[in-house]
């Protein structure tokens, strides 16, 4: 130990910088804000739903293929479960998810929108 050439560090603590430039918060216009979502949140927002027929082409397809689901996802670089989750109509696709299944299935899955 006595031919080790050690060199000292030290820790320093950052303090945190004081900003005396805070302004008083506004608390009305926080509300006025807080109300304003609310209203918007109670109206009813348009569900999505892939449309049943070509549901049915994309299952038939995959079928036709002799592919099952998982292989279906793996042939799609999907994660596990996404083609149950849409053939179940749990899942709405994405705009990359459509892609890469006309891609590789040929099928143009149409999306609608269900006004509740």
């Amino acid at each position: 130990m006595d031919c080790q050439d050690w060199t000292p560090v030290t820790f320093r603590r950052r303090t945190a910088s004081k900003n005396h430039n805070i302004q008083p918060r506004d608390y009305k216009k926080d509300e006025k804000i807080q109300m304003a979502k609310l209203e918007i949140s109670d109206k009813p927002i348009p569900k999505k739903r892939v449309t049943p027929e070509s549901l049915q082409a994309l299952i038939r397809k995959r079928i036709e293929l002799s592919l099952s689901q998982i292989k279906a996802d793996t042939k799609c670089s999907f994660p596990r479960n996404t083609f149950r989750d849409i053939e179940a109509n749990r899942l709405i696709p994405t705009e990359e998810q459509r892609r890469r299944i006309n891609q590789h299935f040929g099928i143009q899955l149409k999306v609608n929108t269900i006004d509740t």
